[in-house]
């Protein structure tokens, strides 16, 4: 598998996100209840104590928040020189953790058996080649310690399906995949982190209620579906819903490293 979009096209793309949303929340997902909602998602992982990796921490949103909560070592990364210039902006002088932010390319990674827990953060899915994936995913196995564990919350093609299925029931057009991202195949990801000898745990579909209500339900209530948006009051009630099923490209599938 293989996109058509570079490596280049993404430092273009997030050079652009850090101008125009500096530290904010909505840098690289405009939607604010998707934001809240994988934060909480995220944060449902960690534990005081661990020695934490972030690939693709962005401008830094998530890793302020994660370290204002809880009393950890995390090193937070990206490969965007411009969103980790915003990042070392941030004040995180009195947090109960620790963080530092670096520049990092998760193909070049190399960090044997380090982290207690590794997250990215929407980050794999913007390598354009399943190859350039794979060997990511090799890196990160190997900064894992043994007990170790991965939580990838990157897109899939089986919540992207199920969601298009779902509005061509209802008679509503299919949703494209974003022009910069390459959707993973979980079983793909399954095989070759078993290869690398770790076992999936579980998957979080968290967004998958949310995403049912505001991109099914709510333009098929609407007299024109164009209409609906991110933005809408309605959406309060839909990210609320149970995370029932798998309607969202964007979840989490968790692995552990053999001990």
């Amino acid at each position: 598998m293989s996109a058509t979009f570079t490596t280049t096209d993404i430092l273009d793309l997030y050079r652009n996100e850090a101008q125009r949303h500096g530290d904010a929340g909505t840098s690289t997902i405009q939607d604010a209840r998707t934001r809240r909602l994988e934060l909480d998602a995220l944060a449902s992982y960690i534990r005081d104590g661990q020695r934490v990796l972030e690939i693709g921490c962005g401008n830094g949103y998530v890793a302020q928040e994660l370290v204002s909560r809880f009393d950890i070592d995390l090193e937070a990364v990206d490969l965007s020189p411009d969103m980790i210039d915003v990042a070392k902006e941030r004040d995180v002088s009195s947090s109960l953790g620790r963080v530092t932010f670096a520049v990092c390319d998760v193909l070049k990674l190399v960090a044997p058996e380090q982290f207690d827990l590794i997250f990215t953060e929407r980050c794999l899915q913007n390598l354009p080649t399943w190859g350039d994936q794979s060997a990511a995913l090799a890196n990160i196995a190997s900064a894992m310690k043994p007990g170790g564990e991965f939580v990838m919350h990157e897109s899939f093609n089986s919540g992207h399906d199920n969601l298009n299925t779902a509005r061509e029931e209802v008679g509503l057009p299919p949703i494209g995949p974003p022009w910069h991202n390459l959707f993973f195949d979980e079983a793909q990801v399954d095989g070759r982190m078993a290869e690398l000898g770790c076992k999936r745990v579980d998957q979080n579909a968290f967004l998958s209620g949310y995403y049912f209500g505001s991109r099914v339900l709510m333009p098929k209530l609407l007299d024109d579906p164009t209409k609906a948006k991110s933005s809408s009051v309605l959406n309060d009630f839909f990210c609320a819903l149970p995370a029932a099923g798998d309607f969202c490209p964007m979840k989490i599938v968790r692995y552990r490293k053999d001990g």
